[in-house]
């Protein structure tokens, strides 16, 4: 499962993007997944990465755990799980497929 975490820092400093590639290097089930960048605002870091599937609630719990262990000066953290083209292509079929048996049944 794809993987998002977007980490804030005072003023990110090269220590805080190794913290964030390790972090990431950590969680991943594919290292050439990973990938570190900026945001347009500057005090926030963003890692990209891959994950095994699993309940999500429980990947949480593992990210948090690896954030509070690699980053010492965060002020503020997201974690999010983007779908990819084809998860999204999938749900949209699923819903389409609901919406037409629900007339039906009507």
């Amino acid at each position: 499962m794809n993987v998002q975490v977007r980490i804030q820092f005072e003023s990110p400093t090269e220590d805080d993007w190794q913290s964030m590639r390790s972090l990431a290097n950590r969680l991943t089930d594919d290292p050439a997944s990973v990938r570190v960048s900026a945001e347009a605002n500057p005090e926030w870091l963003v890692a990209e990465f891959t994950m095994q599937t699993e309940a999500q609630y429980l990947a949480v719990s593992k990210i948090d755990w690896a954030m509070r262990s690699e980053t010492d000066n965060r002020c503020d953290s997201t974690i999010s799980f983007p779908r990819t083209e084809a998860e999204r292509e999938r749900a949209e079929r699923k819903a389409a497929a609901r919406k037409v048996r629900r007339k039906r049944e009507k």
